[in-house]
């Protein structure tokens, strides 16, 4: 069964307690996909002061719905950067690796104002 990182990246200056819960969200969103395995890695656990987690929170998933759950996934993962402001996560398989990145408040707002503009009945 293989392994996938995924790594949580948001403002330098989070604070550890907010990136730990946050992951912990992430965590249990993940859970609710049939056949997912979701763990914090090895370097995680312990004190999180003395761990690369307190820059960057860290998940692994396995299982063999990974590659059928793709979709799912990124689903997940983008209402979780909608809800928790993070700004990106990072899912890591091997040297093969995808960055999903939230799009800022000002391209939301363009689209919004694009789609008016497409909507509008003139």
């Amino acid at each position: 069964m293989s392994e996938v990182l995924l790594a949580i990246e948001g403002d330098i200056r989070v604070d550890p307690e907010r990136l730990d819960r946050i992951t912990d969200e992430l965590a249990d969103d993940l859970r609710e996909i049939n056949g997912l395995v979701i763990t914090k890695p090895a370097s995680a656990a312990g004190d999180a002061k003395s761990t690369a987690a307190v820059e960057i929170g860290q998940l692994l998933a396995s299982g063999g719905a990974l590659g059928t759950a793709a979709w799912v996934i990124r689903d997940v993962i983008y209402k979780f950067l909608d809800r928790t402001r993070a700004t990106s996560i990072t899912v890591k398989n091997g040297d093969r690796e995808v960055t999903i990145v939230r799009p800022a408040d000002k391209q939301v707002e363009d689209v919004v104002e694009r789609l008016r503009d497409v909507l509008n009945d003139d």
